[in-house]
């Protein structure tokens, strides 16, 4: 597989609706009560042989960087890996020395795959997914490995 990685560009907004509304049911992200338009943020796109394989969008701040979503269409064969370092190159040039990222309890390959890569558990925000699901109800109750989806699990990496 030769996967190459790009920021995103505005001519794929197209594409990156579509991925985000098949891999999260809509582009529109719930965020501690503000929902965030996933396809108008920065990222990056792997793509293999010129079609999208992978995403990653991102919400800059000041101070740190916060990875809103990252998706693999080909889980395990290193998308993930190479959309997250093009994350961390981009930060350091940037003179961002912080990521976080924010995942359901349910989400075990979520944990694995960031702590992996640095990053370190650093709060559960209990009963946000329940809260989030008022906002927006096509939240499942239950998510992978049908664990019921209650709480907000934040990661975090200095680079």
């Amino acid at each position: 597989m030769a996967v190459s990685i790009r920021p995103t560009r505005e001519d794929d907004h197209a594409a990156v609706v579509d991925l985000l509304t098949r891999r999260w049911t809509s582009p529109e992200i719930l965020i501690e009560g503000e929902m965030i338009d996933g396809s108008r943020l920065p990222g990056f796109i792997a793509e293999d042989d010129g079609e999208m394989v992978g995403l990653v969008t991102i919400i800059k701040r000041e101070s740190e960087w916060e990875i809103l979503t990252l998706d693999s269409l080909n889980r395990w064969g290193g998308v993930g890996t190479l959309l997250l370092n093009a994350v961390v190159g981009s930060a350091l040039e940037n003179g961002i020395r912080r990521l976080m990222v924010r995942t359901s309890n349910d989400n075990l390959d979520a944990f694995r795959f960031y702590q992996r890569r640095g990053f370190r558990l650093e709060k559960v925000v209990f009963g946000a997914i329940d809260e989030e699901r008022r906002l927006k109800p096509e939240i499942p109750l239950t998510g992978e490995y049908r664990i019921p989806i209650h709480d907000e699990v934040v990661f975090a990496r200095t680079i």
